[in-house]
């Protein structure tokens, strides 16, 4: 059956969307006519539409296209649906001012960590980490402090489901750094710049975790007390109501979430 004028037309809206959000730099009408091959007078009005919405803006006022506003308001209204979101954040400030690293959080969903609020310390000069950043479990340190605390079911339900979307686990160095994380009670970094540690309800279900980051986190080692003492603090406040605190999408199994990594909106400062 052949698309309708209105359907191909919100297609082709989307088309435009989905290029702009993927690209670094601001893109041209003839650029994005080029890349989705699509006629530019038709690249033209798909950008109007989305300069009117808010998800796209001029860059410096020429005519060069990138996100708007909406997509960060839409991004902002997922994390505002974690009580730990708001939660979290005084325990963050608490750390980062403490030992002067960067400190985040991320959470769990799915299988996928969601980067919900950072704080950044006095030592650093350049973070790239981001409120609203999503990451297969086992692709950073802060995905680790919750994927090495999971039990070996659930790890290899991961393992299961990376192979089915086609993502690559080195499965040898997942084993060796979830052994050392669980000896350790806490996730290091393959590269020595930050730590992880989980953040659990009072059943010891993994909901979280607390990442520091350090230009040299040998040397911040010294902060571990601390590190483990903040944590501590949170989980006290999460086991006064743990119901609270449970994820808005816990009912979901992990396996049925599935994020375009590809395709999703750059995440924005917390």
């Amino acid at each position: 059956m052949a698309r309708t004028a209105v359907n191909s037309s919100a297609i082709h809206v989307f088309e435009v969307l989905r290029l702009v959000a993927r690209t670094d730099e601001p893109l041209g009408v003839s650029e994005i006519s080029r890349r989705v091959g699509l006629p530019a007078s038709t690249v033209y009005r798909a950008l109007i539409t989305l300069e009117e919405t808010g998800y796209l803006a001029r860059h410096q006022n020429m005519p060069r296209y990138e996100l708007g506003q909406m997509p960060q308001l839409l991004n902002r209204a997922l994390v505002h649906r974690f009580r730990l979101h708001a939660a979290s954040r005084p325990y963050l400030y608490r750390l980062a001012e403490m030992t002067e690293e960067t400190a985040s959080l991320m959470v769990r969903l799915g299988w996928y960590g969601l980067r919900l609020a950072g704080v950044y310390g006095s030592h650093d000069i350049y973070h790239r980490e981001r409120l609203g950043e999503v990451a297969p479990l086992h692709a950073g340190v802060a995905g680790m402090g919750m994927l090495a605390f999971l039990d070996d079911a659930s790890i290899a339900a991961y393992r299961a489901f990376a192979a089915r979307i086609g993502v690559e686990v080195d499965a040898p160095v997942l084993e060796t750094a979830t052994r050392d994380a669980r000896s350790a009670g806490i996730a290091y970094s393959s590269d020595g710049s930050g730590v992880a540690l989980p953040v659990r309800q009072p059943d010891g279900t993994v909901l979280a975790s607390i990442a520091i980051s350090a230009s040299d986190i040998g040397s911040a080692v010294e902060h571990e007390a601390i590190w483990f003492e903040v944590r501590d603090a949170l989980e006290a406040e999460i086991a006064l109501d743990p119901a609270a605190f449970d994820s808005p999408f816990a009912h979901i199994s992990p396996d049925e979430i599935m994020i375009d990594l590809d395709r999703i909106a750059p995440p924005v400062r917390s």
